[in-house]
């Protein structure tokens, strides 16, 4: 019986959920899952490529896993966005993100297909942290031990909008994910991922709320509604997010669910509609994927950059439930943007109040649109935005971890 270790380095909820379809999928047609590296005849290395650390990242992580006696067939974004790269260094088997289903091409005698295993799965909290921990170390150095467990809070906290306690005492240590789409409508000037994840597609609405329900049967109390494009929900068959949202916190029963990486223009196309859903107090969590508060940026990232509809739909969306934890992330530095701009995005973080969210640096992917777009901002410039976003944050009474130093901060109250 052949063993297979699934490995992904990344905090990606997508690439986890691929990782564990894809151990399911093995388990399934009866293969073992090897719990070492040393110990398997294949490894699958599913990979990310949203940043250049990230890519660099898992660059280097390929190289240590070419040394094991195992099979390495490398998944995920990196084949496509960063395929050159990836091609200096591993000559082997690839498959992208958008075509994992091809894994039944390399394992031909599995009866049991890709596509016939589901795609909503629990992922728990020590998954997310792991990846900080095994790429910063942070176990490995004493005094960055209150870092650390400060850090552990603020996912549970993101997640579940309590404190440690409910991370000590659960009914059930993971969140379960349920996946509602594929792909991207989008087209940010600066990301590179929509090469890698494919066409936007959504799930059947009937599966969908199966999914959820299967969760709830299985005990589960906390549920993450993911997507590549979450607001995107429906617009290819015809449905809306807040109709599959309205259905999902319908179901009566007692739990929480967390809204991940909604885009502005979702909710101010869909406030009228999720203002009552979000009355209803079920949904505890929800993350804006703001990126700017500048309207001249939001432009050039190719983004929805109407600010003022943006706030108003914002507020309207926070004040329908005062329990609701509202979180963001947003990016400094991308080209052309100035002291200006950077200080309008600070602003608008102020004046809608943010419960947490992250900063990151602007990082520039080959192939993008903003690769070409000029002047860049320096590197020493960006470090300064940042350092100052913690000072300004700080004088609102957030708290501000740097995990990375010069790349990205977290900020909660």
């Amino acid at each position: 019986m052949e063993k297979i270790y699934v490995y992904t380095n990344t905090n990606c909820r997508r690439r986890l959920l691929d990782a564990k379809k894809l151990q399911l999928y093995f388990r399934k047609n009866g293969y073992t899952i090897a719990e070492k590296l040393e110990d398997a005849d294949f490894i699958i290395y599913i990979t990310c490529a949203y940043r250049t650390e990230i890519t660099d990242n898992n660059l280097k992580k390929i190289k240590e896993l070419l040394k094991y006696k195992a099979e390495l067939i490398v998944a995920g974004c990196l084949p496509v966005i960063e395929e050159d790269k990836l091609k200096k260094i591993f000559q082997g088997k690839t498959i992208s993100t958008k075509n994992l289903d091809k894994i039944d091409t390399l394992f031909t005698n599995n009866k049991i297909k890709f596509s016939e295993i589901t795609d909503a799965e629990a992922i728990s909290r020590e998954q997310y942290i792991s990846y900080y921990e095994e790429n910063y170390k942070l176990k490995s150095f004493p005094f960055l031990n209150e870092y650390y467990y400060r850090f552990k809070e603020f996912y549970i906290r993101y997640l579940l909008n309590e404190h440690l306690l409910v991370y000590l005492f659960p009914s059930k240590p993971e969140f379960y994910h349920v996946r509602i789409s594929w792909g991207c409508v989008g087209n940010c000037a600066y990301c590179g991922i929509k090469k890698a994840i494919g066409p936007f597609k959504s799930k059947p609405f009937d599966e969908c709320v199966s999914d959820f329900e299967n969760g709830l049967k299985s005990g589960y109390k906390t549920f993450v509604i993911t997507a590549d494009n979450v607001g995107a929900y429906g617009i290819d068959i015809g449905l809306d997010f807040p109709t599959l949202l309205d259905k999902l916190t319908s179901i009566p029963c007692d739990y929480q669910i967390s809204v991940q990486d909604l885009d502005p223009r979702w909710v101010v196309k869909y406030i009228d509609k999720l203002e009552p859903i979000f009355k209803k107090g079920n949904i505890t969590s929800v993350n804006i994927a703001l990126q700017s508060g500048s309207s001249k940026i939001l432009k050039l990232m190719n983004r929805y950059s109407e600010t003022e509809k943006t706030y108003d739909a914002l507020i309207r969306l926070k004040n329908c439930n005062t329990n609701l934890s509202f979180d963001t992330h947003f990016i400094l530095g991308f080209p052309t943007e100035t002291h200006d701009d950077f200080l309008q995005t600070m602003e608008f973080v102020k004046k809608i109040g943010f419960d947490m969210g992250f900063i990151y640096r602007f990082s520039c992917k080959t192939g993008t649109k903003a690769e070409t777009i000029e002047p860049k901002v320096s590197n020493d410039e960006i470090v300064k935005r940042l350092q100052y976003a913690k000072k300004l944050l700080k004088n609102d009474n957030y708290k501000v971890i740097g995990l990375v130093k010069n790349s990205f901060y977290t900020f909660y109250k």
